[in-house]
């Protein structure tokens, strides 16, 4: 018997395409959680669905008998911040067998935040904001704290507990697909940027970074323990202050573990905040590009230019560290011509990866309310994506659905056929037909569209 069942609702099964991506990293928060509680002196169990079903839970369930159980999406993973309508389902599932089981039931994480009265079942607790001391609290049958009261300090925070995990499991997994395997790390916890599409249910636009030195030896100790490949920094944005960034080079420099993170333009215009990546082991930068359009951009307050996007791009290869973008289709205010930007943009800086969605507006943001504002009666509050990168149109644009499905092949084609001419393999080669065939015909399309939208 535990006192404490910690779990999340994350099954890949129910994301086909995230199933298929075969990507999976353990639930970060989760682990972080169930170490502190360890620490703590709790009876602490872990159950992990990601390679199970929901069904699976009920065998959990049994085997642990737990008093408690939390259910906790991890604020660590982009799909479950997306609050995708999957993990929804499956954790109210999940709350029902073990509130059925005799168990009292706490639910969190950033869909909690943004719709709590969706959690509401007898027997079960919905926390808005940060879950950490929350579930310490509850565990002990404290009130609990107010929400949204983010920590101040990150020192001390513990190693995860990926031994209650199946390490090999993840390991197997994406080397079979990959050849590789990453691992995620939190450096920081929040992002201070204004980007009105993007929501903060559990941090806000606080940012609090770890020590360099306990991140450090955190990596060492993953390493040491499991040797994965890669890493995965899972911050929102990696590395915003200089001087942190200067000290992790200087201790991983000797021995950098290569990692994968998300950036911004604005804060790789300085070639030597580039050469301190490069030290610390980067070998693969995301960029929130966006879009092409400085229109678009500003519309956004994302605070910054295409031509900052063209100055980081160009420093990040010439520091030998791969380049991907973030594109977004569909921004309100977007037009045929800036949709034309972004593909010229595409075609000129020749990132080592794209990725391209329709614009998605989350609770909480500016984007949301904008739209609820314009389109009185829009149903967007109850629409959501079911799985990873759907693409679905939530709400009225000026060209139908299928404009944005042919510019986003357009773009994947250009990509494809930019990245051949820069880098030229025998795989690109076996492809380079296939993407110039089309490009013509998915060209045309996105015209047709646009011009049958505006006539």
């Amino acid at each position: 018997m535990a006192e404490l069942l910690l779990a999340h609702s994350l099954h890949l099964a129910l994301d086909p395409r995230a199933k298929a991506e075969r990507k999976p990293h353990p639930p970060l928060g989760l682990l972080v959680t169930a170490a502190e509680l360890e620490a703590a002196g709790h009876d602490v169990a872990v159950y992990d669905g990601t390679f199970g079903r929901v069904e699976d839970f009920r065998a959990a369930l049994a085997g642990h008998t737990p008093r408690r159980v939390a259910i906790l999406a991890d604020p660590h993973n982009i799909s479950q911040k997306m609050c995708l309508s999957v993990w929804r389902t499956a954790a109210l599932e999940m709350a029902t067998m073990a509130t059925d089981a005799g168990a009292s039931v706490l639910v969190a994480g950033p869909d909690v935040s943004d719709h709590p009265t969706e959690y509401a079942r007898p027997g079960v607790t919905a926390v808005i904001g940060e879950h950490d001391t929350t579930v310490a609290a509850w565990a002990r049958g404290e009130p609990l704290p107010p929400p949204r009261t983010p920590r101040t300090s990150l020192v001390g925070l513990p190693h995860p507990a990926w031994g209650r995990v199946d390490m090999a499991t993840y390991a197997a997994t994406w080397r079979a697909a990959h050849g590789t395997w990453e691992v995620n790390v939190s450096t920081a916890r929040g992002c201070p940027f204004r980007c009105n599409w993007c929501a903060k249910p559990t941090w806000g636009r606080r940012y609090t970074v770890r020590p360099a030195d306990e991140v450090w030896a955190e990596v060492r100790a993953l390493r040491a323990a499991y040797a994965p490949d890669r890493l995965w920094f899972t911050d929102d944005i990696f590395g915003i202050h200089k001087d942190w960034l200067t000290r992790y080079a200087d201790l991983a420099e000797p021995s950098p573990l290569p990692f994968r993170c998300l950036s911004r333009a604005d804060l790789l215009t300085d070639e030597r905040v580039v050469a301190d990546l490069a030290r610390a082991g980067a070998a693969e930068v995301w960029l929130g590009a966006e879009s092409g359009s400085d229109a678009v951009l500003k519309a956004m307050d994302k605070d910054g230019t295409v031509a900052e996007i063209r100055q980081a791009a160009g420093l990040l290869r010439r520091a030998g560290i791969r380049t991907g973008f973030f594109l977004q289709l569909g921004y309100p205010g977007e037009r045929y011509e800036d949709v034309l930007q972004t593909v010229r943009m595409v075609r000129e800086l020749r990132p080592a990866e794209i990725g391209v969605s329709v614009s998605y507006p989350l609770p909480g943001t500016a984007f949301f309310d904008r739209v609820m504002a314009e389109q009185p009666g829009a149903s967007i509050p109850d629409a959501r994506w079911a799985g990873s990168m759907e693409n679905r149109l939530l709400f009225r644009s000026p060209y139908p659905q299928a404009f944005y499905d042919a510019a986003r092949e357009v773009l994947r084609a250009e990509h494809a056929v930019a990245r051949f001419v820069d880098q030229p393999t025998l795989r690109g080669a076996a492809r380079l037909p296939w993407h110039l065939g089309r490009l013509p015909f998915e060209r045309a399309r996105t015209w047709a569209y646009a011009r049958g939208a505006t006539r």
